[in-house]
């Protein structure tokens, strides 16, 4: 029993955006002296979801080798599967990136939230009531997530 070829690269990817997180936050507190343990520090937010991060990643880790399975013909299938989910997923990113500006950060996370989770969902259930669903969830998430990072943390938000 392996862990195939892209969950090492996952894995491998995710170390590294972990690493550079940690690493960033530990080279700003070096450089610039911020305090990193205060409730009112810039960095707390960053190195606690850094933190969470490197546990989760650990934790993956140990799940994965746990459950590691031989590959056989009907993975390869699943696999490209994934790779086109996850290839078009990250283009949909890269768009919501750049129009995000022009329609705002609402609306923009709103439709992008919605493709998301219609997308990524492998129900058999029918298309109109993923949307349906995505949508509730969408229309009460993202505004609440607004008020939060707005008005609470201070984040000025596109």
């Amino acid at each position: 029993m392996k862990l195939r070829w892209i969950d090492w690269l996952v894995i491998a990817i995710v170390g590294l955006i972990v690493a550079f997180i940690l690493i960033s936050i530990y080279g700003i507190v070096n450089s610039k002296g911020i305090e990193l343990f205060s409730v009112t520090s810039p960095l707390i937010f960053p190195f606690l979801v850094g933190v969470t991060l490197l546990v989760c990643w650990i934790l993956t880790i140990i799940k994965g080798i746990k459950n590691a399975v031989t590959t056989n013909k009907d993975d390869s299938k699943e696999l490209l599967h994934d790779m086109v989910v996850a290839i078009i997923y990250i283009i949909g990113v890269l768009t919501y990136s750049l129009v995000i500006d022009k329609i705002g950060f609402i609306l923009g996370s709103i439709l992008f939230l919605i493709t998301g989770m219609v997308f990524m969902n492998y129900d058999e259930e029918k298309y109109s009531k993923k949307i349906i669903n995505a949508a509730i969830v969408s229309c009460i998430t993202v505004p609440v997530l607004y008020y939060v990072f707005h008005e609470v943390f201070k984040v000025m938000l596109p």
